[in-house]
């Protein structure tokens, strides 16, 4: 059994009660969750202020490079874990078969940062042990952050050349040079109004070289892309690390899934298709990611989230065509992130807001 990870001694006194809203394991329940909308802000602050400049490779329509994923152990926050923890009944290395026992969410640490007030998007690096990369929802400027598993912040990277009209979610996965690549979702749109959308991405750059300050980030690539109908409003980004798909989860009733099968090249505008038919038992998607190994994928709204399992040879479609399992969610303001954990251990949440915690909960 994976024991959870201690929690870090927060930097700032929160009251914080884990609330549990969504059975352990077993069949989704087929209610649908409250509607909950947002409004936000679509105005871009520029941020100017740069200590260093990084410059990663530009390359529009290189084929894709999906790398080594395998690894033997894996450190989350303080702990290490090994990559064969068993989860359901089999291990990471072998992908779930079964629903997991989750266990209660624990509190990991305090995020109190007067830059990250709103985080929309949230990555646990699968590549840097202990680092986890989250972005601020609109209106914030084309920057995203690095913090560590105590909430500290490691570095502010600004992307040049990269527009901020509405970034709702953040990914990691392939791109189309080895390694991990970061990708950002500009994919709000409120009034359902936007001719297109854009996702950017870049080379998952290096944390503690920022040391703290801001770096200025170069080379990243725009990835346009168009709905087969008509505009939808969506918080939820997700890249398939098998094959490059890109997966976009509207934020409607009913909610719907769109994809651009991948590898994916640089440019646009691309047209996505819809995946269909789908079993997702809530509307308002807030945020998901798929597993490293690309054997699970996890989905939440403001109240719920779901888990769908992946056999091997199953598509994305594939999968969204099951039945989905419940996981829990603590208690959270407006909870709009979900990340797997490298090693595929488990999950974390983080909600919008000013000093939240970064909830952990461990696969049993």
């Amino acid at each position: 059994m994976l024991s959870s990870h201690p929690v870090a001694p927060p930097r700032i006194v929160l009251a914080a009660a884990s609330l549990v809203l969504a059975c352990n394991a077993g069949p989704a329940d087929t209610s649908a969750s409250s509607t909950t909308g947002d409004a936000t802000a679509t105005t871009s602050v520029d941020t100017t202020t740069t200590t260093t400049t990084t410059t990663g490779p530009v390359t529009t329509g290189a084929p894709l490079t999906t790398g080594d994923s395998d690894t033997s152990t894996t450190t989350t926050g303080d702990v290490t874990t090994s990559s064969t923890t068993t989860t359901g009944d089999d291990t990471t290395t072998g992908g779930l078969t079964r629903c997991p026992v989750v266990a209660a969410p624990a509190q990991l640490s305090i995020v109190a940062d007067d830059q990250i007030h709103e985080t929309s998007g949230l990555v646990a690096s699968r590549s840097q042990p202990g680092v986890f990369w989250l972005h601020n929802d609109s209106g914030d400027g084309p920057r995203f952050f690095a913090v560590d598993a105590d909430g500290a912040r490691l570095g502010t990277f600004e992307v040049e050349d990269a527009l901020a009209i509405d970034w709702e979610d953040m990914s990691s996965g392939p791109g189309p040079t080895p390694g991990e690549w970061l990708y950002f979702g500009d994919i709000g749109d409120n009034p359902e109004a936007r001719p297109s959308i854009t996702v950017y991405r870049l080379p998952e750059p290096d944390a503690a070289a920022a040391g703290g300050g801001t770096v200025t980030v170069e080379g990243v690539e725009a990835i346009e892309l168009v709905y087969p109908d008509e505009p939808h409003n969506a918080e939820t980004l997700m890249i398939d690390p098998q094959t490059g798909d890109l997966v976009i989860v509207a934020k409607g009733d009913p909610t719907r899934i769109f994809r651009l099968p991948g590898p994916v090249a640089a440019g646009g505008p691309y047209t996505l298709e819809e995946v269909a038919p789908i079993q997702f038992p809530a509307v308002v998607a807030t945020g998901g990611d798929i597993s490293p190994a690309g054997d699970f994928i996890a989905v939440r709204t403001y109240f719920q989230a779901f888990l769908w399992l992946r056999p091997p040879g199953a598509s994305i479609a594939d999968a969204f065509a099951g039945e989905p399992c419940t996981i829990p969610l603590a208690l959270e303001i407006q909870g709009e992130t979900l990340a797997v954990a490298p090693d595929a251990s488990g999950y974390y949440t983080l909600s919008e807001g000013d000093a939240v915690p970064l909830w952990w909960y461990a696969f049993e």
